[in-house]
């Protein structure tokens, strides 16, 4: 019997849902420094990690403006539990553009499994007989404590003339193992833990050439029925990430409204709600966050309109994206930082959820491609006519 796909916003209300179950284990996840079982769990029961999985093997497959906006609302219950769907989601997506060997291999042997990793190339790949043997280590692998495949980057050692310098990985998680570097400031309940490999070997079907995979040109990615795994990575990812980032944002800003409503001066007892300054701090970190969902509403209506007419972005556009994505998150950062100056002292003390918040809201903003500097200078070169400077979008 097939299963009936839900809706994009059946699959919202259910992460909607899984968003109660999951913020009674968000401060228990930071505390573990990984995300709790029980939220892996509550969102593998509502299906949510199938929402982009391809079809043939029993996904969803819905298009990126899903995966955005699920990983949105689980932000609202818990930023940990948002972070690791967006990022395992995003290279679940990409599993989509690997053979179909790949994918009946990760699938048989979990159909439900999220994908960590790490799309910067931290280690090297040796050309050997049937494929490639890995060696390094590899930063914020988001949900590895989870996880029974990875997706890593290695630079070939001695690479063919003409053969690809850079290659993306599969591999299973007993090829490799999990050093526990996460001791950071904050997302500490992602578990974005260090990858090690020694010497893995990793089969020639498993590898994919990282520019064909980055510009998603590669031979399995037209043979869905859908232009879903024909859309570029990395402007994908910089729009994916403003699921998290506008969750936390939101939270940022109503939590400062609701304690600052009956806050009073400690020294003259009047009330910090009156105060203009007050007034003028909320109302402008409002509108930055309104306008940072007004640039995310114009991305969703571009990937919509591109999946509808069965068109990839142009290279003006793929900058685009990655510039509105990256210019959103600033807006949060921005609109958090000015309500936290103003939050009072006692904020500081890691109890605070304010604080826990606007931790967690620079550490997702430090992501490489939200990377402000990039982004904006890409931009402004293209749009002067200078081209885009990077051969990254």
């Amino acid at each position: 019997m097939t299963e009936t796909i839900p809706t994009h916003e059946e699959l919202v209300s259910r992460a909607e849902a899984v968003a109660e179950k999951v913020a009674r284990f968000e401060l228990e996840s930071d505390r573990r420094r990984s995300l709790h079982p029980e939220s892996v769990a509550a969102m593998r029961e509502a299906g949510l990690f199938k929402v982009i999985q391809p079809r043939r093997i029993g996904g969803y497959e819905h298009g990126l403006p899903t995966l955005q906006a699920v990983s949105r609302a689980l932000g609202a219950g818990c930023t940990a539990a948002s972070w690791v769907y967006t990022v395992t989601g995003a290279h679940t997506w990409v599993m989509g553009m690997y053979p179909e060997e790949v994918q009946d291999e990760i699938y048989e042997d979990d159909p439900d499994t999220l994908i960590p990793g790490t799309l910067a190339a931290q280690g090297k790949a040796t050309p050997v007989d049937g494929g490639f043997r890995i060696s390094g280590q590899w930063q914020f692998a988001s949900g590895c404590d989870h996880a029974r495949w990875g997706l890593f980057c290695a630079r070939q050692t001695d690479s063919e003339k003409g053969a690809p310098k850079h290659i993306h990985v599969m591999v299973p998680a007993g090829d490799y193992r999990i050093e526990d570097t996460w001791h950071v400031m904050g997302l500490r309940g992602t578990g974005s833990k260090d990858i090690v490999m020694d010497d893995a070997f990793v089969p020639a079907h498993r590898a994919m050439p990282t520019g064909d995979l980055f510009d998603a040109a590669t031979p399995a990615a037209s043979r869905h029925a859908t232009s879903v795994y024909r859309f570029p990575i990395l402007p994908s990812l910089t729009y994916l990430l403003t699921g998290p980032v506008l969750a936390i944002a939101d939270r940022i800003y109503e939590a400062h409204v609701e304690r600052t409503a009956g806050r009073r001066d400690r020294y003259d007892g009047s009330s910090k709600a009156g105060k203009q300054a007050t007034q003028m701090r909320v109302a402008e970190s409002w509108a930055e966050i309104q306008s940072a969902k007004a640039f995310v509403r114009e991305i969703e209506e571009n990937y919509r309109g591109w999946l509808e007419r069965d068109e990839r972005p142009t290279d003006e556009e793929r900058i685009s994206v990655k510039w509105r994505s990256a210019y959103a998150v600033r807006l949060c950062c921005r609109a958090a930082d000015r309500l936290f100056e103003a939050s009072g002292a006692n904020t500081v003390y890691e109890r605070e959820p304010i604080l826990r918040l606007v931790e967690s809201l620079h550490t997702a903003a430090h992501h490489a491609a939200a990377d402000f500097d990039n982004n904006a200078t890409s931009f402004g070169s293209f749009a002067l006519g200078q081209g885009p400077g990077t051969f990254l979008i």
